[in-house]
């Protein structure tokens, strides 16, 4: 039996609450970040005067930086740690925060856009740890309940802005935000250092010369019989072959091909809603107070479709289930655009796409991580949601391009959430592939509880 597998049952100890409490904390903050330039995004217009397809380059920044940590910083995880990766992923996270403010109209958006950029390289390699962590110290009976929060939890840090940050936007300006967020950011590596443990995992494939020493600690800590030895790696062929190829070879090739193509098409669906549902309605009623508003309805909708998500998880095969998610995303928003700007119904349509959209997001977090070996997951992960991070970035430009252009509510929020279909093939296919194969169901095995 593997060391997480040993873990993961009985009673929780004190470590293992604190090691789920602190890694849920920075999704929450990864929410803010990510959901920031939406209810700013109307004040940011106002005080620079550009055209939207320039405030859809300031929305993409994020993304681009995104790109940038899941490829290339992420997979450094696999080789320094994911607890030193969280340090630096949420120090870069502050220094971007920091760099925002000082944005004016003199210098115009370039300060912003790089703030986002290197906002977003902390975000892309911060979610090389999380998701790691969390499996390996949740305890099976409550798992269900902590991945529903997981997947909530990028929703609720959405919300908690739009509520309290996104009101004092308009006296005390956009400029605000980033220093919440840099003074957050600031807080959560402190608290990384200080609290958030070593993966388990990543410690019995004996990477450092005092691993055993290590791995022996934290079980110590958590109640658990000390070892002898580290148990037997099951990465011997990522060793011979490298991360690389073994994320991108053979039949493993095939479904890394298909997570890519799905999560870059469902990027590009999601991103165009988090960024240009909340600004359209609200230059719709020339009200950049009602952006905000917007953002709690998406915020609201996302928090309880992924909690139901997360409970069906644990009872359904999630690949099976995320194609249906997506089939009713891409029917509700469309509706949020056909049924237009008008309040309450845009509250209520966009909360209820919000509802089917975000389940996404814990979906291809819960499937994509089980498909790789552990010294190739930080790779294999960070590669899939990195690429995937080309349709993030496309959707803000591409969208601001198409308003611009003259092209109506409904007709762009109907084009834009049909790539949704497209993600929901694709994990279909890789349902069939796995069934078809001799691998185990591994992602039903994470939501199931199991250890990864």
């Amino acid at each position: 039996m593997k060391v997480t597998d040993e873990v993961v049952q009985g009673k929780m100890s004190g470590l293992q609450i604190r090691a789920v409490v602190i890694a849920i904390a920075l999704v929450v903050l990864d929410g803010y970040d990510v959901s920031l330039t939406s209810f700013a995004a109307p004040y940011i217009g106002q005080g620079f005067g550009v055209s939207k397809a320039q405030l859809g380059l300031v929305m993409s920044g994020a993304l681009i930086g995104m790109l940038v940590g899941s490829i290339i910083v992420a997979p450094l995880a696999d080789r320094v740690g994911r607890r030193k990766m969280g340090v630096i992923s949420t120090v870069t996270i502050a220094i971007g925060m920091l760099i925002g403010p000082f944005a004016t109209p003199e210098t115009g958006t370039g300060p912003l856009v790089v703030s986002r950029i290197v906002t977003g390289v902390g975000i892309g390699s911060l979610v090389a740890v999380v998701g790691v962590i969390l499996a390996e110290y949740t305890g099976r009976r409550v798992y269900s309940l902590v991945m529903a929060i997981y997947a909530a939890a990028i929703n609720i840090g959405g919300l908690l802005g739009s509520l309290i940050v996104g009101p004092m936007l308009g006296a005390r300006g956009w400029q605000f935000g980033w220093w919440v967020g840099f003074a957050l950011s600031a807080i959560a590596a402190a608290a990384t250092f200080a609290f958030l443990p070593e993966s388990l995992a990543w410690l019995s494939e004996g990477r450092r010369t005092d691993s055993l020493r290590r791995l022996n600690a934290l079980l110590t800590k958590m109640h658990r019989p000390a070892l002898e030895a580290l148990p037997e790696s099951d990465s011997t062929s990522v060793r011979a072959k490298g991360t690389l190829r073994t994320v991108f070879t053979g039949r493993t090739g095939f479904f890394t091909l298909l997570m890519i193509v799905g999560y870059v098409a469902y990027m590009l669906s999601f991103y165009f809603m988090t960024n240009w549902a909340p600004s359209t309605v609200a230059d719709a009623h020339h009200n950049p107070a009602l952006a905000p508003q917007l953002v709690t309805a998406f915020s609201v909708g996302g928090i309880l479709g992924n909690v139901l998500f997360g409970y069906l998880g644990g009872k359904f095969n999630v690949r099976f289930l995320t194609p249906v998610f997506l089939v009713l995303a891409t029917a509700t928003l469309s509706l949020f655009g056909i049924a237009g700007p008008g309040m309450p119904t845009a509250w209520w349509t966009l909360f209820l796409a919000s509802f089917f959209v975000c389940a996404g997001t814990a979906a291809f977090y819960a499937i994509v991580p089980t498909l790789y070996p552990t010294l190739a997951r930080s790779t294999g992960f960070g590669v899939v949601i990195g690429v995937g991070r080309f349709g993030g970035i496309a959707a803000p430009i591409v969208g601001g391009a198409a308003f611009d252009a003259g092209m109506g509510m409904g007709a762009a929020f109907t084009v834009f959430a049909l790539p949704m279909l497209v993600a929901g093939l694709c994990v279909l296919a890789l349902h069939l592939g796995l069934r078809r194969s001799d691998a185990p169901d591994a992602a039903q095995r994470v939501l199931a509880g199991t250890s990864a």
